[in-house]
């Protein structure tokens, strides 16, 4: 079964990643024998007895693709990984734990009632590193504090997952063909006049999700809407006023995630914005061409800031003297504030976006560029967004009205398109030893 043989190299690859981890680091920090990983703790809200819903640590499902409470994974240098299954008697709650052999079979697996047994089952040492949020359990178990969380062993684990295996992006595959599904149905219900709700409901109807289910909260902007980068509600009212739908949506396979965004426009809708659109879409597809190994990512965002320049020219909605339009970005940033995308894996912002190498040196965004999620180097492996957008946003260009950057916008052109919101075009890319894959299309 080809998964399973993927799988199979896939916890081959993180095994050599952790050893080498182990070694260097009991060198160059202190001695480290183990790496002990627990998924998380549930939790409940303040003064009720309702369950928050779950999500396992990044790193526990690296290895596990289980999203379960109180599950841990032991590993030792040499030793096949050893899967500590916590499943409590229950008649409250469903404790089933699914278990395929396609992943399974890499593992020991120890079966426990509680997760305090796994203390029968830990090596002599002590010299165990915790990785979880629950260090209070950590320490109850008698590992050290001074390996909860140890931060050179994070820094190292956190800038591999930059880099994916096979098995990784063929699980970010599916999760973008499931989505671009979705997106395909919204778009359909966008068409025939839905609501966002209605919206919503057809992305998740498709796949049969939950909401629960989704990498992260739909964003189901119609019209102004569409100008809220991280627009979380989902109006009832009907759309057959609508003009513009901005879908921000992904669906999840074994724990990895997509993130994909589309804008479309109803047929006779203001000429301006219907190019701006195909603009930003082609602009996309630019960016996407231009990934090659050891390129800064930044370079890319600032390719998006020139992109977006020239489209708010030759729309003439910006005029003036482009060489002084372009210094700083300035006015780029007015109508597209963001960043150009992020890493994406098992979060949709995934670990290790700002790390130099694997000892934890940072780069972090420099202060023009604040919102950017990424800052390395592109490597073979990496996997990442791009995603490019236009946004007609008040709060950010009625400072500008009577300012001197100001006298170079076209006022009446930008309040005729601010009730058409904006524009986001996002796909996911793989870099490949081909070079770059466009896993959305």
């Amino acid at each position: 079964m080809e998964k399973a043989r993927r799988f199979a190299d896939h916890v081959r690859q993180i095994s050599q990643i952790y050893e080498k981890a182990l070694a260097t680091l009991s060198r160059e920090a202190q001695p480290m024998d183990a790496v002990l990983i627990h998924s998380g703790s549930e939790g409940v809200y303040f003064g009720d007895d309702r369950h928050i819903y779950f999500e396992a640590f990044g790193h526990f499902n690296h290895w596990v693709p289980v999203n379960r409470p109180d599950q841990m994974l032991l590993f030792q240098p040499g030793k096949k990984p050893t899967y500590f299954q916590v499943v409590p008697p229950d008649f409250w709650y469903d404790q089933t734990v699914a278990q395929e052999a396609w992943w399974a079979d890499q593992f020991d697996i120890i079966r426990l009632e509680k997760p305090e047994q796994v203390m029968d089952h830990l090596p002599a040492t002590r010299r165990i590193v915790f990785l979880g949020e629950n260090t209070g359990f950590a320490a109850d178990m008698g590992l050290p504090a001074y390996l909860h969380n140890e931060r050179n062993v994070l820094n190292y684990l956190d800038y591999y997952r930059g880099m994916k295996t096979e098995y990784e992006v063929e699980e970010l595959r599916e999760a973008n063909r499931m989505a671009v599904a979705g997106h395909e149905a919204a778009k359909q219900a966008f068409l025939n006049f839905g609501s966002e709700w209605d919206i919503h409901q057809a992305f998740l109807s498709t796949n049969q999700m939950l909401e629960t289910d989704s990498p992260y909260t739909n964003i189901i902007g119609l019209d102004e809407h569409a100008a809220i980068l991280h627009y979380q509600y989902k109006q009832r009212a009907k759309g057959d006023q609508s003009r513009v739908l901005l879908i921000d949506a992904g669906c999840v396979s074994n724990r990895y995630c997509s993130d994909i965004t589309r804008t479309y426009m109803r047929e006779g809708g203001h000429e301006v914005f219907a190019g701006l659109l195909q603009g930003v879409d082609a602009l996309e597809l630019k960016l996407a061409d231009m990934v090659e190994v050891g390129m800064p990512y930044r370079q890319l965002h600032e390719a998006a800031h020139d992109g977006i320049l020239d489209l708010l020219i030759s729309h003439e909605l910006v005029s003036g003297n482009r060489d002084e339009l372009a210094e700083n970005q300035r006015v780029s940033k007015l109508f597209f504030p963001h960043g150009i995308g992020h890493l994406i894996g098992l979060q949709v912002h995934d670990v290790g976006g700002f790390f130099k190498d694997d000892h934890g040196a940072l780069a972090p965004p420099p202060e023009e560029h604040r919102f950017l999620r990424l800052n390395r180097e592109m490597q073979t492996g990496m996997v990442f967004t791009i995603e490019p957008g236009l946004y007609f946003i008040p709060v950010l260009l009625d400072p500008e009205r009577n300012s001197a950057l100001g006298k170079n916008l076209n006022w009446q052109l930008i309040d005729a398109l601010i009730p058409y919101g904006g524009i986001r075009i996002e796909d996911n890319i793989w870099l490949s030893e081909n070079g770059p894959v466009n896993l959305t299309r």
